[in-house]
């Protein structure tokens, strides 16, 4: 599995699990992620759930690997899903808070922005980076972000995009609450157990109130970011990466 399942007491502890490479959002990550969530929902048992990354990072955001050879049907597809997975996430009756050591970027930090709450060890770095490589940011960034910070703040970081520290990420509204590193998942499982004890009813309310914003947002995504996945620019920033240089591109 891509993802492992712990139970703390009242709360799951949901981990990505592929620490060699910094927890990418693979395919297989969203499709075992919304399946845990679902099963986690019917379970009585489970009061919160917290959302961390194994080996010190939270996410490194989606597999660029995996890009190169979509084409703009596969892309869609592979969005759907991602889609399937957040909404599920900004609209789920139980508290989600995010457990952020590390590096969140891209998809990663998208990830993280779709939990209820983001706690941060104090060395956690967070990035918007798809312009980096040619894309916009997906899995509801566009709505989450300008929710947190604003939205000419969050102009700056998506189309500007440059790592934040958890110092000024807490300054910006991202990050709730910064603790020592390595302390960030037991922080996040009391916040979470505190969470859960708030009226569920006007929680699920106001978060699928909030959530309307996302929706739109993904539906913006699944027709756009195919395209542009299949673009020369992506193909460049997608090279410029794995080669550690500079890209550049030319609006094609």
């Amino acid at each position: 599995m891509s993802v492992s399942a712990l139970m703390n007491d009242d709360v799951l502890i949901l981990t990505l699990d592929d620490p060699g490479r910094r927890n990418p959002l693979s395919v297989a990550v969203r499709r075992d992620l919304t399946a845990a969530l679902a099963e986690a929902e019917a379970n009585e048992a489970v009061r919160a759930v917290v959302l961390t990354g194994a080996g010190g990072h939270f996410c490194s955001g989606g597999d660029l690997a995996a890009q190169k050879k979509l084409d703009p049907l596969a892309a869609r597809d592979r969005m759907a899903i991602a889609a399937e997975l957040i909404r599920r996430m900004v609209r789920y009756p139980k508290p989600i808070i995010a457990a952020v050591e590390g590096w969140a970027a891209g998809a990663g930090f998208s990830l993280a922005l779709a939990c209820d709450e983001i706690v941060a060890g104090e060395t956690a770095r967070f990035a918007a980076s798809f312009a980096r490589v040619g894309l916009i940011p997906d899995l509801g960034m566009m709505a989450t972000l300008p929710a947190r910070v604003g939205p000419a703040v969050a102009r700056r970081l998506m189309l500007a995009p440059e790592p934040l520290g958890a110092d000024e990420a807490r300054a910006l509204g991202i990050v709730d609450e910064i603790v020592p590193a390595g302390e960030a998942l037991r922080r996040a499982a009391g916040r979470g157990r505190a969470a859960a004890e708030r009226a569920p009813l006007a929680q699920a309310c106001m978060k699928d109130f909030f959530a309307r914003a996302v929706d739109d947002a993904l539906r913006y995504e699944i027709e756009i970011q195919p395209f542009l996945l299949a673009s020369a620019d992506a193909a460049e920033g997608r090279a410029a990466f794995f080669e550690k240089r500079k890209p550049v591109f030319r609006g094609a």
